[in-house]
């Protein structure tokens, strides 16, 4: 983590895309949570507290890989 290389800052933006991803994707189990709600077909409102719960996991993990992508990316301009 200490030397800065371009593979690395990429890695880290793949994983932020996948973290927004995540997050995009979970808002359809979300929706799916409410209408089954509405429906009668999910009684406890599982489906729709594992969908909020992958929005904050997707959100939090495109955030720390953004951070970490934006270091690397800094300290290669400051290297060159």
């Amino acid at each position: 983590m200490n030397n800065p290389t371009w593979p690395k800052a990429f890695a880290f933006i793949g994983l932020t895309v996948m973290g927004l991803a995540l997050a995009y994707y979970s808002t359809t189990i979300a929706t799916a949570g409410v209408a089954g709600r509405i429906l009668g077909t999910d009684k406890s409102g599982d489906v729709l507290s594992i969908g909020s719960a992958f929005v904050m996991v997707g959100v939090a993990m495109a955030a720390v890989f953004g951070f970490l992508a934006l270091t690397q990316i800094r300290g290669l301009g400051r290297r060159a």
